[in-house]
């Protein structure tokens, strides 16, 4: 293992997963058929993981086995922040809920809300938005900026905002706004019975970096979706996630 990085790491199994992940049991070793892809990504940090399907089980494992470019794995950067396996030994559950910051029971409170969100519940919602959540949302934002180590100055107005790519958290709440985000598309989707869409501020990256823009989409005439509220990030702070957004323009 010299040189392959860390030997343990965690893992994300989405209850959905059919790869040999999916009977992942404490003490067991998991090995995929082969050594060919896919493979199981190991991320080194909790801030790393992607929750790719909601829900599913995170899992604490040490790896037994790494793959190796003759395994036909290319390089990764040094700073990739996982290590691809071809077996890894099950130590124990962690709950996902660590995922997403000290307040990680009430982050997954949220994205369950978002995975049952009907057209009543988003005008809720939206009507609910206090007037002074998008001030909320900025000086939450800027606190955890300074704890990250990130200058101000990089960025302006970040209400509405899903991930600053200048950290592997991402949020302070980890990637949960985007999985919210998502979660929130889907559900449209699945009550619209074809395609829909969310208008969102864009992932904000550093300076020189090619931005993404507001992320386009296809909104569905009857479901306007707004904003998910999303409380205890910071003590007597609320932030909303998701905030309304107008769908005729790029905002």
């Amino acid at each position: 293992m010299t040189g392959v990085g860390p030997r343990q790491g965690f893992v994300y199994v989405s209850v959905v997963d059919s790869t040999a992940m999916a009977k992942a049991e404490a003490g067991r070793t998991v090995r995929i058929p082969g050594r060919g892809p896919p493979w199981i990504a190991v991320d080194h940090e909790l801030s790393s993981v992607v929750v790719a399907r909601w829900p599913g089980r995170l899992w604490a494992v040490e790896i037994v086995d790494a793959v190796t470019a003759q395994d036909g794995a290319g390089g990764l950067r040094a700073d990739a922040g996982y290590t691809r396996a071809a077996a890894v030994k099950i130590l124990h559950a962690v709950p996902v809920a660590a995922l997403f910051g000290a307040h990680g029971a009430e982050v997954c409170a949220v994205i369950e809300a978002a995975a049952k969100l009907d057209l009543a519940g988003a005008e809720r919602l939206a009507e609910m938005r206090h007037p002074g959540a998008g001030d909320a949302q900025n000086r939450v934002w800027r606190r955890w900026l300074v704890r990250e180590n990130i200058p101000l100055d990089r960025y302006n107005d970040l209400d509405g905002t899903l991930a600053v790519g200048a950290s592997k958290a991402g949020s302070p709440i980890g990637k949960a706004p985007r999985m919210i985000h998502s979660m929130v598309g889907r559900r449209a989707e699945a009550l619209a019975a074809r395609p829909c869409g969310l208008w969102t501020r864009p992932i904000r990256k550093a300076p020189g970096s090619q931005s993404r823009g507001v992320q386009p989409a296809s909104p569905c005439s009857t479901l306007h979706w707004h904003s998910v509220r999303l409380t205890s990030l910071s003590a007597r702070t609320t932030i909303f996630l998701l905030p309304r957004r107008d769908t005729t323009g790029s905002g």
